[in-house]
This record gives structure tokens, sequence and C-alpha cells, in this order.
């Protein structure tokens, strides 16, 4: 705050996408038939002020670290108060999630300081959660353990008539067993289903030859893992035999050869570059570009910054924490996903996710 001139600081996040508060707090909120965001508030050297909904209050006073924790519907009340020790004069306040802030509290923050410039400087807490510490990957490490062992155990017992929702249990019921959190919706797509990017699983039956692809995200101690497979069921064709095997083979021979102080483009091309001699490059490239196209990073949230796709060009550090993902879409009998989570250090690369690399690069192939 004092690098950047702020006199505040407020930082927003909700019970969906909790990270920035949740890093903060310690505290992730759960939705229990309440809004229930997660404000944190610095003005100049006080301590924070947190501000949440009021089931989730209770909790929260036990366990957040600043004891300053109010009721989010009382906000009306406290914004003034918290803000009046800076109100009345020019100053300047950074906002943390703003992309999320809802209007009617962004306008009470107005009308407590009307003379202030409000900034966005969420490049602040990207840089921090970025680089994690060997807590933080311990507790990573260990999602990624329960997700390895989760889908190892789904190849074994996922069976032709089975429902999409009947597989995500085969992931969540297990990993509730082993004490984990579940770190965001489970994806399970079928057949004509994996030529989506995402969807929920419902009472679609998984048919002979189907590609079933599977992304779950258990989280440890609030961090999260995001570890995907995608099983080919009994009956598939010579062609999705031969794109499947491709793509955990893949995944495989990039990982390994993944440097820290390299661009982060560097993962689309070390794909694009093994995937087009194959002719997969048009069920490639065309997902690639934007969002989260063959990677992101992970931690508090399943999904956040910085991003990996055909258009990134920063620079991948030791500390940081990245999901690397294949997907292909469009192809005559769907699409499919392998995604495994790796540390940078400060020579290269450590898969949490090491299942994939212990088995054959058909084991996901069911005859």
């Amino acid at each position: 705050m004092r690098d950047e001139g702020l006199d505040a600081l407020i930082v927003f996040s909700d019970e969906y996408r909790s990270g920035h508060g949740t890093y903060l707090t310690g505290y992730k909120p759960i939705n229990v038939v309440e809004e229930s965001p997660q404000v944190v508030i610095y003005v100049g050297d006080a301590p924070p002020t947190t501000i949440l909904g009021r089931l989730n209050l209770y909790a929260a006073r036990d366990v957040i670290w600043s004891k300053d924790v109010r009721p989010y519907h009382r906000a009306p009340e406290y914004v003034p108060d918290l803000l009046g020790p800076i109100a009345g004069r020019p100053s300047r306040v950074g906002l943390i999630g703003d992309n999320l802030l809802p209007m009617n509290l962004f306008k009470l923050f107005r009308e407590a300081l009307p003379k202030a410039l409000f900034t966005s400087v969420d490049r602040l807490m990207i840089e921090l959660r970025q680089i994690k510490s060997s807590a933080e990957v311990a507790l990573m490490r260990r999602a990624a353990e329960i997700n390895d062992a989760v889908l190892k155990a789904a190849v074994g017992k996922i069976r032709i008539g089975m429902s999409e929702m009947q597989v995500a249990g085969l992931c969540e019921g297990p990993a509730r067993d082993l004490d984990a959190d579940i770190g965001s919706a489970t994806v399970v797509m079928s057949g004509p289903n994996t030529n989506y990017a995402a969807w929920r699983p419902g009472p679609r039956k998984i048919a002979a030859g189907d590609f079933v692809m599977i992304d779950f995200n258990p989280s440890v101690g609030n961090y999260c893992n995001d570890g995907g497979i995608t099983v080919l069921m009994p009956g598939g064709s010579r062609d999705q035999v031969a794109a499947l095997t491709a793509g955990f083979r893949i995944i495989k021979e990039i990982v390994p050869r993944l440097r820290p102080r390299t661009s982060a483009r560097t993962v689309h091309d070390m794909m694009l570059e093994r995937l087009a001699p194959l002719g997969y490059a048009p069920h490639f490239t065309p997902y690639v570009k934007g969002l989260r196209g063959v990677g992101h990073g992970v931690g508090v949230d399943v999904v956040e910054s910085p991003n990996l796709s055909s258009e990134t060009d920063y620079e991948q550090l030791p500390g940081m924490t990245l999901a690397i993902k294949l997907d292909l879409h469009g192809m005559p009998a769907g699409g499919y996903r392998v995604e495994v989570v790796v540390h940078f250090t400060e020579d290269g690369v450590v898969p949490l996710n090491t299942m994939i690399f212990e088995e054959a690069d058909d084991f996901a192939i069911l005859r």
C-alpha cells in the first residue's frame, strides 16, 4: 500500500471465487442460502476489518486471525465509520476483486469517500498469490495425492451404463473419505458432451466407445488441486486410442522439459509442436486462445492467475504452481482433457500430480 501510495485497500471476493479473501483471512465462506461475500478493508496502518455473511460470521470470528469481523448486511452502518479516518480529503483507494464487486457496495464506498480516487490494483494480490511458500506447496501436494488416488481408482470402477452423475460420485465420495474438501464443481463429460469445454454432470448414460472426461478438484487446508484425465470406454476406435494415447504421452514429454524464467507461451508451443505432425492441430488451436487455453495458476482457488494460453507471454517464475492442460475438441468421437499441476522450482518443475507419469500411456483405455 505504501509503495502504491494507497490510503486504503478494499479486497472483495465471494463464496464461489473466494481466493482473495481466504488468502488474507484463512476463512472460506460457505453458501448457506445467503449472500456470502468476504470484504477485507485496510485503512492506513490500522488492523484490517472483515465483513461477511451473517451465518458465516459465527465460525469466521473463531477462525480469522484479525478479530474485527462484522456482518455484511449491516455494511451501510459500518462502511462510513471504517473509512472515516480518510473521509473529507483527497485519497487513493485500491480495489482488489473489483470485477466481482457489487454496484451497491461500491456506492457505499463512493458516498463515504466522495473525494477519493478508486483504482484497480488486482496485480498486487496476484503477485503475492502466484509465488507459493513451502507450506502452501505441501498442502497442494496432499490435494494432488488425493486427486491421483481418486482418479486412479475411478478408472477401475467406471462402467458402461453408469451416468455422468454417478462418475462424479466415484470421485467426490472417496475424496471426502480422505478428508478433502471439493475445490470447485466436478466436471464429468461423456460421449458428445466431451465437445464442450465445460459441462455439469447429468443423467446421460455412458456408452461403449465413449470418451469420459473427468476434471476433479479436491482441496486441503483451502489449497486446491486441478487434475484431470479422460477414460476411453471399451469399444473405442483406433483413432480414439491413438488420440488419447498421444495426449498422455505429450503431457509426460513436455512437463519434465519446462523451465523457470522462460516464456509462458512455451507450454502452448511445446504442445503444438507435438500435436501438429499427428494432425491434431485443428482440434487444438481454436481452443487455446483467451483464458486458460493450456492451463492456469492454482492455489487457494482452483483457477487463479496467471493464465496459460497461446496469447500469454509472461515469465514463469520459481514458486509458481500451474495447471498444465491439454484439450482436444471437435474430433469425430468427441474430445478429451489431460491435466496436471506442477510446481516450478529454481531449476525445473516438480509434478504435484504424479499418477499419469507412473502409468503407461494407455492406462485409461479400457478394453
